[in-house]
């Protein structure tokens, strides 16, 4: 009697010392879109560090100074006066990789941390047709814009090698569309630029 008391009291007390066992997250998953959103919520609730040292800030530079231009040219139809100005002031030189990551910096409270919340991520397309052309080769650009041509050859160069992917998750709010080009990097890619995809 005294051995079977002894041999329970053991093993409750082992069970109570392990506890319960966390939940664990799935396993890293097998297509890149999927990477991507999976390393994008691991890094948002792991540190802001995290979340910058995912960007690509050189190439984030180059994508948002030929994505201003191409706003000017249509794909902003309602800009102000100022707006235009401004946008036809900028040449085809990228912007700063500082200025980009004191800017995608700024998106983590406000934008990243919002939408992933807690967590639960998945994968699909962006909501908003803006967006979704984040995604895709920018077309041939229209006569007097010829300065622009080796930067939009340089950005496809990066787009073709990945894409947009939207990112919605169970424990946020809202969403996001993240672009990303593959790398020779342990990570396997690189994200290139970073946008609000409302609800």
């Amino acid at each position: 009697m005294r051995i079977a008391n002894l041999i329970l009291f053991t093993l409750v007390t082992l069970a109570l010392a392990c506890g319960p066992k966390a939940p664990s997250r799935p396993p890293r998953p097998a297509t890149l879109p999927e990477q991507v959103v999976y390393d994008f919520e691991t890094a948002v609730l792991t540190s802001r560090d995290a979340y910058v040292d995912l960007f690509d800030f050189v190439e984030v530079g180059a994508y948002e100074i030929l994505l201003r231009r191409y706003d000017l040219l249509g794909r902003i139809p309602d800009l102000t006066d100022e707006e235009i100005a401004q946008l036809e002031s900028e040449g085809p030189t990228p912007y700063p990789p500082e200025r980009e990551k004191r800017n995608v910096g700024n998106f983590y409270k406000k934008l990243a941390q919002r939408t992933v919340g807690t967590g639960g991520c998945r994968a699909e397309a962006p909501h908003w047709a803006y967006d979704r052309l984040l995604g895709l080769p920018f077309e041939e650009l229209p006569e007097g814009h010829e300065h622009f041509e080796e930067l939009r050859q340089r950005v496809n160069a990066q787009i073709a090698k990945g894409g947009v992917i939207g990112i919605r998750c169970t424990g946020g709010k809202k969403g996001l569309a993240l672009v990303y080009s593959e790398r020779a990097n342990p990570r396997g890619y690189d994200i290139i630029t970073i946008y609000d995809d409302g609800d």
